[in-house]
């Protein structure tokens, strides 16, 4: 089973995207900062990595380095849920590792079509 992490300050947001994931037959965990999710990184390596945007400041291209390094060589796949289309901000996080971004608001058809395009469908 897929073992997929969401990490999003807003509750609402968490719960709305993992009602969304479950539907694919993950297994769900969430986490509320960065920090909580860097420590469910280092102990669990989850398989996916659904972060927003902006977690306590930290910008994305900062906690996908973190994820990559806290997962002991794994490499999840890293999605950067975003509010705007700011291309500096989503090109650094593809540098440092993550496989694609989710431009708020997406629906079901958007999600899947992101996740068969980095492999996890």
């Amino acid at each position: 089973m897929t073992r997929c992490l969401l990490v999003d300050e807003d509750q609402q947001e968490r719960s709305a995207l993992a009602r969304l994931l479950s539907e694919y037959g993950f297994e769900m965990s969430e986490s509320a900062s960065a920090d909580a999710a860097l420590q469910h990184c280092r102990k669990y390596a989850p398989d996916v990595v659904v972060t927003a945007q902006r977690l306590g400041g930290m910008p994305p291209a900062e906690f996908v380095k973190r994820v990559r390094s806290a997962t002991r060589g794994r490499k999840p796949v890293v999605l950067v849920c975003i509010d705007n289309a700011d291309s500096g901000e989503i090109g650094r996080a593809i540098i440092e590792g993550a496989a694609e971004y989710l431009l708020k608001p997406f629906d079901r058809e958007i999600l899947e079509f992101k996740l068969k395009q980095v492999g996890l469908l």
